[in-house]
């Protein structure tokens, strides 16, 4: 198709410098896919930063700020807003495909994971957060989101009401199975909130004949010093390993020889790592407060649902190591489960047909007014 045929797109990121994750993944596929398929597209990225906490507002004033209707003779005929503070854009035609809001200010308050308190100062920013997110998210011609957990927040914080549309595997059907391993596996961001330091301190209980395999790398310093410490205590070492980032190939094949695949995050707003570990014939580990991987396993069917501390992941992984017919049970459930989501609602051109309006929202109170 000729260029300039179809609606010019900006995406709005906003990126905390050094760090990589799902998010990064999803924009630049979805760049990736409108590219493709003829729009005009390109990403608008300002760097975010949530420490002081009053920076956030200026962050907020700057994309509140920025004027994104048009670029050397180039209109802008769509925005598609991602994450906190993006969606403070004004634009005539503006729709947000939220993976997140600030979380901190909402389902982090008052948790371990949050860094907001309770006096004048905090419950302040707190308030003028929520009043800006409220009248952002309302000017959109449509709210989608991830997934129903990051559905389920909006409406819980400001009262909106937003359709749920969920972002394909980052490797498409390249994911496969191969003979079971020795090694559990961990993917993704090592920080306090994804919680590997639960499978690092569970290792000393596990089987010795299973090892840990950790890909991914540390974004905040003090998580890696806290964790080799761990290790070092308990003489892990030789049970241990920290891959980093892999090739897309080493991760399939990493997937495909795991004997589970550990995912238990504090509330996760999507996290690819489940499908991926599904999509590859493998159970995952997960726990009772890990958000939206509980919308696909399913408790000693597809993997374990198991409460967040060392002891109890300890005791499961162990069972599912010994206990044969548990382990043939879910195991089976795997190689004959079906689609994890109906095809429609897992591809790429369903996101792009809803995010575009090539195919509209099916609740009408989605829409804006």
């Amino acid at each position: 198709m000729v260029q300039g045929s179809l609606p010019n797109i900006l995406i709005l990121s906003a990126q905390v410098p050094f760090t990589r994750g799902g998010a990064e993944v999803l924009i630049e596929r979805l760049r990736a896919e409108l590219s493709d398929r003829g729009y005009g597209v390109d990403v608008v990225s300002l760097p975010f930063n949530a420490q002081p906490k009053r920076a956030i507002l200026k962050q907020m004033a700057l994309w509140r700020a920025l004027d994104l209707t048009s670029f050397a003779g180039r209109s802008v005929d769509l925005v598609i807003a991602t994450k906190f503070p993006t969606y403070m854009v004004k634009h005539p035609n503006k729709v947000t495909w939220l993976v997140h809001q600030h979380r901190q200010v909402y389902e982090l308050y008052g948790t371990r994971f949050g860094d907001f308190d309770t006096g004048p100062v905090d419950e302040s920013l707190r308030r003028m957060v929520v009043e800006a997110d409220s009248v952002a998210l309302k000017e959109c011609r449509a709210r989608y989101t991830i997934s129903e957990n990051v559905s389920r927040r909006l409406e819980r914080y400001l009262g909106l009401e937003s359709q749920s549309v969920l972002p394909p595997l980052p490797l498409g059907n390249a994911y496969r199975s191969s003979t079971v391993g020795d090694y559990i596996l961990s993917v993704g961001r090592i920080c306090s909130i994804k919680r590997v330091d639960l499978i690092v301190k569970s290792m000393p209980r596990i089987d010795e004949r299973l090892k840990l395999k950790v890909v991914g790398l540390p974004d905040e310093p003090a998580i890696e010093a806290y964790l080799k410490s761990e290790i070092e205590k308990h003489h892990l070492w030789h049970r241990v390993e920290f891959l980093g980032r892999v090739s897309d190939d080493e991760l399939i094949e990493l997937y495909a020889g795991a004997f589970a695949v550990y995912y238990a995050p504090y509330d996760e707003d999507y996290g690819f790592v489940t499908l991926e570990a599904l999509a590859s014939g493998r159970p995952v580990i997960t726990a009772t407060d890990s958000g939206t991987v509980l919308e696909f396993i399913r408790h000693e069917e597809n993997g374990l649902v198991l409460e967040p501390n060392e002891q109890a992941i300890a005791e499961g992984v162990n069972r599912l190591l010994h206990d044969q017919p548990l382990q043939d049970r879910v195991r089976n459930t795997l190689r004959n489960q079906p689609t994890i989501a109906s095809p429609s609602a897992m591809t790429w051109d369903h996101v792009v047909a809803r995010l575009t309006g090539e195919c509209p929202p099916e609740q009408s109170s989605v829409m804006n007014g």
